[in-house]
């Protein structure tokens, strides 16, 4: 599969659960809802984007890691983050499986990707993680 075009998505991953935001910003996986569920994806260059959640207000809030831009690292907490710039970019690449994509940290390094931590906690968060190739990928429906 191609460049993934710039749109307004429903992120799922798995084929399970869509990428959800829930209180201050904190970004889970929940079953499909009404609300918190549709984000803007726009490249920024190659394989990079923002990932931006869609919102009427300027500058709307981006994808992000804790501690962005500093070096990441496994198991940073991925939440939504206020700016007038995108402060992370991911690269959107080709899944494990037809149709899917991995979700990566850009740049240089070891590839971290966004996955569920590991705790046993409902809903789960997310956060950095090495790629394991454990995840089916993630799915960007089109929520126009």
């Amino acid at each position: 599969m191609g460049n993934l075009p710039d749109g307004v998505y429903r992120i799922k991953l798995d084929d399970q659960q869509f990428l959800t935001v829930e209180h201050e910003g904190a970004l889970t996986l929940l079953p499909a809802r009404d609300d918190g569920q549709k984000f803007e994806v726009r490249g920024t260059g190659g394989d990079n984007y923002a990932i931006s959640k869609l919102s009427s207000i300027w500058p709307s809030p981006f994808v992000c890691y804790d501690g962005a831009p500093a070096a990441p690292y496994a198991g940073t907490r991925v939440r939504l983050r206020v700016s007038d710039f995108p402060p992370c970019e991911w690269k959107i690449t080709a899944g494990p499986r037809p149709g899917t994509f991995t979700i990566a940290v850009a740049g240089d390094g070891q590839p971290l990707t966004i996955g569920i931590a590991p705790l046993q906690i409902f809903p789960p968060f997310l956060q950095l993680t090495s790629s394991s190739g454990k995840d089916l990928g993630w799915t960007f429906e089109d929520a126009k």
